[in-house]
């Protein structure tokens, strides 16, 4: 990861604390504990540009359907330009609850989370990766998808030898 990048990363998570920080729309305990109980929010994916992305979202997809749960457009975090901070400032000032799940490079994972934190969401799950390009890593995107969806008490780190770092999460909001 570039300095510059994780400067940015550090200022934007930064102005974010203080954007956010000073509203909370949720209190802890009336998050949602169940998938069951989860399946009437609305769903959001997160991504941050790599090349298991597309089947990252496919398995997400795959179990927001069966789930029943409304899927909102992704985010794709591939070169932030405060959408990350205005989504997250918009899904803590929303009356719903919503679920946030992402497979994101590590620094975007530390805003993102710290994010979701002070704006009193909780993060159900968070694991550090190592995908790398191949049709493994395929597989293995597409499973951490459903998995986060579906089970996120249940994902288990996936290491690939060469592989990228990213972080898989799910967030309820």
């Amino acid at each position: 990861m570039s300095t510059d990048r994780r400067t940015l990363l550090k200022g934007l998570a930064a102005v974010g604390l203080a954007f956010t920080g000073g509203s909370l729309a949720h209190a802890a305990n009336s998050l949602p504990d169940t998938v069951q109980q989860m399946g009437s929010m609305p769903l959001t994916a997160v991504v941050s540009g790599s090349a298991v992305d597309s089947p990252f979202l496919a398995g997400v997809t795959a179990a927001s359907q069966q789930f029943g749960m409304q899927q909102q457009p992704a985010l794709n975090l591939n070169g932030l330009d405060g959408s990350l901070l205005n989504h997250i400032h918009a899904l803590a000032q929303d009356s719903q609850s919503a679920m946030l799940v992402g497979l994101v490079d590590d620094a975007t994972a530390i805003v993102l989370l710290d994010l979701v934190r002070s704006s009193g969401g909780r993060v159900l799950s968070q694991q550090q990766h190592r995908l790398g390009d191949d049709a493994a890593a395929v597989q293995l995107a597409a499973g951490l998808g459903r998995e986060l969806v579906s089970r996120p008490d249940a994902v288990t780190a996936a290491t690939q030898p060469g592989g990228q770092h990213c972080v898989s999460f799910c967030c309820v909001i």
